[in-house]
């Protein structure tokens, strides 16, 4: 699969900056938004390759944005990772089952994310 344009969600600025300048350095174009209703809105007006969910954010947490992200026929196709602090098995599953294909737990590796990407998404940049 072709990852080309991703959309990071993450109400942590320092995370979020990080992760932005990460994934640009590893060849993605990328933009980053403060939660998951800002997501949802720029994914209105445009499409990514892949969404980076924060489990954990204001307005919209990243479950219920994947679940809107993956019931809309329009954006459905988009895969999502999910990005969060909560590190227990029930919380990876509420992640995958509301249509994540994969979940990372932080803190992470940011310089590591975009071969993280990769891997999952079976991703050429």
């Amino acid at each position: 699969m072709q990852i080309n344009s991703i959309l990071i969600a993450e109400d942590d600025p320092h995370i979020r900056r990080v992760s932005e300048i990460a994934l640009r350095r590893s060849g993605f174009e990328v933009a980053a938004v403060a939660d998951g209703a800002e997501a949802l809105q720029l994914l209105e007006d445009r499409l990514f390759d892949l969404v980076v969910l924060d489990g954990m954010m204001p307005k919209l947490d990243g479950l219920e944005a994947c679940r809107q992200i993956k019931g809309n026929p329009r954006t459905a196709h988009v895969p999502v990772i999910m990005l969060s602090a909560r590190t227990q098995a029930t919380d990876e599953a509420a992640g995958l089952a509301a249509g994540a294909c994969a979940y990372i737990r932080k803190p992470f590796n940011a310089l590591e994310l975009g071969d993280r990407i990769r891997e999952i998404c079976g991703a050429t940049a």
